[in-house]
């Protein structure tokens, strides 16, 4: 079984989390994500950025089910996954990506970009640090974004 929250609850998220969760409204994001496998021990609480798209090919490795992903989507239990995030789109022509330490933020209509902590972990980053993860962020959000375009129009069906 699997049980998702379509969308989170907008709000005042400061007593739990970080700022940038109320004020960039991330609360809107944040849903609740729970596999049930009954015979399976999969007891765990994580706090890794994830998405959605991750929930299809989560469950066919659960249930160790061959097939072609032709999605975006990660498969959240394997071991070798890494570099964590979610891709967010918005109605306000803004799209982003969240990662466990960032929310990056790109205006498509005029040249406009943010780079929001979403956690304060005591690391410390130069302005050189800083302009770094913003250009590597940005170039992902853009590709990602372009090649989720792509697919809607080319993405075969086998």
């Amino acid at each position: 079984f699997v049980f998702v929250g379509d969308h989170g609850v907008s709000g005042d998220a400061r007593a739990v989390y970080g700022e940038p969760w109320t004020s960039e409204r991330l609360t809107d994001e944040h849903v609740p994500l729970l596999f049930l496998a009954p015979g399976r021990n999969l007891t765990q609480k994580r706090s890794e950025v994830v998405s959605q798209i991750d929930v299809l090919p989560t469950v066919a490795g659960m249930i160790q089910q061959p097939y072609v992903n032709t999605t975006l989507g990660r498969d959240l239990l394997d071991p070798a996954k890494k570099n964590n995030f979610a891709f967010i789109t918005n109605t306000a022509g803004k799209i982003g990506m969240v990662t466990d330490e960032f929310y990056f933020i790109k205006n498509l209509n005029f040249k406009d970009e943010q780079l929001v902590p979403v956690v304060y972990n005591g690391k410390s980053y130069t302005s050189a640090q800083r302009d770094s993860i913003q250009q590597r962020l940005s170039a992902f959000t853009s590709a990602f974004f372009e090649t989720a375009r792509y697919m809607l129009m080319n993405n075969q069906k086998d």
